[in-house]
Protein backbone atom coordinates (compact mmCIF):
# COMPACT_ATOMS: atom_id res chain seq x y z
CA UNK A 1 0.00 0.00 0.00
CA UNK A 2 2.11 3.06 -1.48
CA UNK A 3 -0.30 5.42 0.27
CA UNK A 4 0.84 3.71 3.66
CA UNK A 5 4.11 3.38 2.90
CA UNK A 6 4.67 7.28 2.04
CA UNK A 7 2.88 8.41 4.55
CA UNK A 8 5.67 6.45 6.68
CA UNK A 9 8.23 8.09 5.23
CA UNK A 10 7.33 10.87 5.52
CA UNK A 11 6.64 11.14 9.00
CA UNK A 12 7.66 8.19 10.94
CA UNK A 13 10.98 7.68 12.69
CA UNK A 14 13.47 5.00 14.03
CA UNK A 15 14.34 4.72 17.07
CA UNK A 16 16.62 2.55 18.89
CA UNK A 17 15.55 -1.11 18.96
CA UNK A 18 14.58 -0.58 15.35
CA UNK A 19 10.72 0.33 16.85
CA UNK A 20 9.07 2.57 14.20
CA UNK A 21 7.29 5.30 15.51
CA UNK A 22 4.15 6.40 13.52
CA UNK A 23 2.28 9.12 16.61
CA UNK A 24 1.33 11.44 14.17
CA UNK A 25 -0.75 9.56 11.90
CA UNK A 26 -1.85 6.40 14.02
CA UNK A 27 -1.04 5.94 16.98
CA UNK A 28 -1.41 9.85 19.48
CA UNK A 29 -2.23 11.84 16.60
CA UNK A 30 -4.58 9.89 13.79
CA UNK A 31 -4.96 11.18 10.53
CA UNK A 32 -8.73 10.05 10.08
CA UNK A 33 -7.97 10.74 5.97
CA UNK A 34 -5.79 8.47 5.75
CA UNK A 35 -7.02 5.89 7.77
CA UNK A 36 -10.49 6.24 5.76
CA UNK A 37 -7.85 5.28 2.71
CA UNK A 38 -6.50 2.62 4.19
CA UNK A 39 -9.86 0.71 5.20
CA UNK A 40 -10.77 1.44 1.65
CA UNK A 41 -7.85 -0.49 0.73
CA UNK A 42 -8.16 -3.44 2.78
CA UNK A 43 -12.03 -3.72 1.48
CA UNK A 44 -10.80 -3.74 -1.64
CA UNK A 45 -7.88 -6.27 -1.15
CA UNK A 46 -10.83 -8.68 1.15
CA UNK A 47 -13.77 -8.05 0.03
CA UNK A 48 -14.60 -11.29 -2.02
CA UNK A 49 -12.98 -13.63 0.79
CA UNK A 50 -15.53 -13.95 2.94
CA UNK A 51 -14.46 -12.07 5.90
CA UNK A 52 -16.92 -11.76 8.99
CA UNK A 53 -14.84 -9.96 11.57
CA UNK A 54 -11.86 -7.91 11.46
CA UNK A 55 -9.67 -8.42 14.47
CA UNK A 56 -6.86 -6.21 16.06
CA UNK A 57 -4.78 -6.08 19.31
CA UNK A 58 -6.05 -3.16 21.74
CA UNK A 59 -3.64 -0.84 20.11
CA UNK A 60 -2.66 1.54 16.97
CA UNK A 61 -4.59 -1.11 14.90
CA UNK A 62 -7.99 0.00 16.17
CA UNK A 63 -8.13 2.61 13.82
CA UNK A 64 -7.23 1.29 10.69
CA UNK A 65 -9.43 -1.69 11.96
CA UNK A 66 -11.96 0.46 12.64
CA UNK A 67 -11.74 1.51 8.90
CA UNK A 68 -11.33 -2.02 7.43
CA UNK A 69 -14.02 -3.10 9.67
CA UNK A 70 -17.04 -0.19 8.51
CA UNK A 71 -16.16 -0.80 4.81
CA UNK A 72 -16.56 -4.45 4.72
CA UNK A 73 -19.51 -4.08 6.64
CA UNK A 74 -17.99 -6.61 9.64
CA UNK A 75 -18.09 -6.31 13.12
CA UNK A 76 -14.75 -5.14 14.85
CA UNK A 77 -13.48 -7.36 17.54
CA UNK A 78 -10.24 -6.18 19.59
CA UNK A 79 -8.26 -8.20 21.75
CA UNK A 80 -7.63 -6.74 25.17
CA UNK A 81 -4.26 -6.15 26.83
CA UNK A 82 -5.84 -6.87 30.12
CA UNK A 83 -8.60 -8.87 31.85
CA UNK A 84 -11.21 -6.45 32.24
CA UNK A 85 -13.45 -7.68 35.80
CA UNK A 86 -16.27 -8.19 33.36
CA UNK A 87 -14.84 -10.61 31.03
CA UNK A 88 -15.65 -13.91 33.17
CA UNK A 89 -13.86 -17.15 30.51
CA UNK A 90 -11.76 -15.03 28.09
CA UNK A 91 -9.72 -16.75 25.40
CA UNK A 92 -6.12 -15.59 25.83
CA UNK A 93 -2.67 -15.67 23.88
CA UNK A 94 0.52 -13.79 24.54
CA UNK A 95 2.07 -11.56 22.98
CA UNK A 96 5.51 -9.34 23.55
CA UNK A 97 5.44 -5.12 22.85
CA UNK A 98 8.75 -4.04 21.62
CA UNK A 99 7.65 -0.79 22.27
CA UNK A 100 6.76 -1.36 25.82
CA UNK A 101 9.46 -3.62 26.42
CA UNK A 102 6.97 -6.03 27.72
CA UNK A 103 4.76 -9.36 27.86
CA UNK A 104 1.11 -9.12 27.55
CA UNK A 105 -1.96 -11.87 28.14
CA UNK A 106 -4.33 -10.82 25.10
CA UNK A 107 -8.05 -11.44 26.23
CA UNK A 108 -11.11 -11.74 23.93
CA UNK A 109 -14.49 -12.54 25.24
CA UNK A 110 -14.84 -16.31 24.32
CA UNK A 111 -18.51 -15.78 23.15
CA UNK A 112 -17.70 -12.84 20.88
CA UNK A 113 -14.40 -14.56 19.62
CA UNK A 114 -15.92 -18.16 18.87
CA UNK A 115 -15.20 -17.91 14.75
CA UNK A 116 -13.37 -20.00 12.37
CA UNK A 117 -10.17 -18.01 11.52
CA UNK A 118 -10.18 -18.39 8.03
CA UNK A 119 -13.04 -16.17 7.89
CA UNK A 120 -11.45 -13.28 9.99
CA UNK A 121 -9.03 -10.72 8.78
CA UNK A 122 -6.35 -10.22 11.65
CA UNK A 123 -5.08 -6.45 11.67
CA UNK A 124 -1.85 -6.43 14.01
CA UNK A 125 0.25 -2.95 14.96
Amino acid sequence: MKLLVDAILDKGKILEGNILKVDTIINHQIDPVLMDQIGEEFYNHFKNKGITKVITVESSGIAPAMMCALKLNVPLLFLKKAQPSTMANPLTSEVFSYTKNKQYTLCAERSLSMITISYCLLMIS
